[in-house]
């Protein structure tokens, strides 16, 4: 029987957690426009039904963005997407009742520079997570 699911908060805050933990960033869940960069920030975008036969799933679609200090050089945002990357190899910590079943880079989904001269890469994820057994009554 499924007791809770899990909210948006709660997905962007376990996946800030592993990042500020992993990472040397700065790391947002909101971001000021006068942030100095470099920083990570997170949203979480979508979130969908999973569900088998058996078992209550939903898949979050979480982004998290990297700025880099502005310039011409590539090299920063580079390094910033690999310790992105790195640090998502990490399970993320979910909240008592709420099993992660499995957490999947979907892939850089933009790099671009942006009109404040600033690397702007965009790193997309899926988590699943599992509610538990469904049950007949």
């Amino acid at each position: 029987m499924m007791l809770r699911k899990v909210g948006f908060a709660e997905i962007a805050a376990a996946v800030l957690q592993n990042l500020r933990t992993n990472t040397d960033y700065a790391c947002y869940d909101a971001v000021a426009r006068d942030t100095p960069s470099p920083f990570l920030f997170v949203e979480v975008v979508g979130k969908r039904d999973a569900s088998s036969k058996t078992l209550y799933k939903e898949i979050f679609t979480v982004q998290i963005h990297a700025i880099a200090t502005p310039g011409d050089a590539r090299t920063e945002i580079y390094g910033m997407i690999q310790a992105a990357e790195e640090s998502m190899t990490e399970r993320i910590s979910m909240p008592d009742g709420i099993t992660l079943v499995m957490q999947t880079e979907t892939g850089v989904q933009s790099l671009q520079q942006d009109e404040t001269n600033e690397w702007h890469a965009v790193l997309s994820y899926e988590i699943m997570v599992s509610y538990g057994l469904k049950c007949k009554i």
